[in-house]
């Protein structure tokens, strides 16, 4: 075969001499392309079984939400696969869709910043005041909790919306047109909103029955609220994923999933008591650079309430502001004067008779306060709640039903009442 002539400046190219492929032992090679097709066939469905398979034990369950907004990036779902019937592959794909859609339900039920065709939410009712409005259930169970307790940190939504403003201050000077601390104008319009706020006849939530609930605001507040532009009448912020979880909570335990844990990156846990393990919670004693200075065990079915006055996550950006001396600013507002406070660091309640969010609504004049009552932490236990805290290196802890183990350095743990 003639080669045509090279170009000047072209690579040399070796010719090409025409080959005749031999057409014996075609079946033999057809034999083995088949045998290698299958054996990669199976390597692939071996490979995608691996990918889909749940192991037995305890496991990490991820919520299938179909790229829907939810709360799952808020709340882990800890669950002990395969120990009832069902297959741990076949249990953890009907708990990731159960969960998942339930962590959607709960992000639009609660929400006070996003709305949703025909979802009845918190930033409903606070855009219809006056007005029957039949809510899902979850949120009805939560304003009855609310309501029953006699606290009033759900009606410091206008506070609320301020102190948003100051968490995402970058500098002190921008931060100081928001303090009510170096304001005083913005501690008059605190003063005006807390007289509105701690009188049910300003405003209240009103439980109707039959799932319907009318939040009623007097004219006084309402007129208020206009001229002001106040956008949320109520908010639970940063008390949300208590009721959160708790919802969570019934919702799996309703549908038979008894043995697992859920817990939030803010400090709610809630054991669904089916288990006969005994879990831990970690106390962190004011941050020491993100380092637990102790382990605090339980059995089954507690619910746990871990409140503390610092940041430790990303998420916490929007719950803290940190003062360049120091200082750090929380959510944690008294309804007396709107200002931030806390007892202490850290105190972990527990409770093995209430969920997360009632147990956290009589730990809030304890922990919302200038210092730990030894009278406010007595009126706890008999109402069933136990705390642990730390004070000056020592872990304090009450029942015999918690354990503190794995302390850091010099700590000591001591049962409350101990000489």
């Amino acid at each position: 075969m003639a080669r045509a002539a090279r170009k000047k400046g072209e690579p040399y190219v070796p010719p090409v001499n025409e080959i005749e492929l031999s057409s014996a032992h075609t079946g033999r090679k057809m034999v083995l392309i088949v045998v290698f097709l299958a054996i990669a066939a199976a390597m692939f469905v071996y490979g995608f079984m691996q990918l889909l398979r749940s192991d037995a034990g305890w496991q990490k369950i991820g919520a299938v939400t179909g790229q829907q907004p939810s709360c799952a990036e808020d709340i882990t779902l800890q669950y002990e696969l395969g120990a009832g019937q069902t297959s741990a592959r076949e249990e953890s794909r009907a708990l990731s869709r159960l969960y998942g859609d339930a962590c959607v339900a709960a992000l639009r039920m609660f929400s006070n910043t996003s709305a949703w065709p025909e979802e009845h939410n918190v930033r409903y009712l606070n855009e219809h005041p006056n007005e029957a409005v039949t809510v899902q259930p979850g949120l009805y169970k939560a304003l009855e909790t609310v309501r029953a307790s006699g606290d009033r940190t759900l009606y410091l939504g206008p506070l609320h919306e301020i102190y948003g403003n100051v968490f995402a201050c970058e500098d002190d000077v921008l931060m100081a047109q928001f303090d009510p601390c170096q304001n005083q104008d913005v501690q008059q319009y605190f003063d005006r909103c807390l007289a509105f706020a701690n009188d049910p006849a300003a405003v209240d939530v009103e439980l109707l029955g039959d799932g319907q609930v009318r939040l009623a605001v007097s004219e006084d507040y309402m007129a208020f609220a206009e001229e002001e532009q106040i956008a949320s009448f109520i908010d639970f912020d940063w008390m949300e994923n208590a009721f959160i979880i708790d919802y969570l909570a019934d919702t799996l335990t309703e549908a038979g999933y008894t043995r697992g844990v859920l817990s939030s990156y803010d400090g709610f846990v809630r054991d669904l008591g089916g288990s006969n393990e005994t879990f831990a919670v970690s106390l962190y004693d004011g941050g020491q650079a993100g380092t637990a200075v102790a382990k605090v065990g339980y059995g089954g079915g507690m619910s746990g309430v871990y409140l503390r006055d610092y940041p430790m996550y990303e998420q916490d950006r929007y719950r803290f502001y940190v003062m360049e001396d120091g200082t750090i600013l929380s959510s944690y507002l008294d309804t007396s004067d709107g200002r931030c406070r806390s007892a202490a660091a850290d105190l972990l309640g527990c409770c093995w008779d209430m969920g997360c969010a009632e147990t956290l609504l009589r730990m809030i004049p304890v922990y919302v306060a200038d210092a730990l009552s030894d009278q406010a932490l007595d009126a706890l236990a008999e109402q069933g709640v136990y705390c642990v805290w730390c004070q000056d290196g020592t872990v304090w802890y009450e029942t015999n039903r918690l354990t503190v183990t794995d302390l850091y350095e010099a700590y000591t743990a001591r049962p409350r009442g101990a000489d």
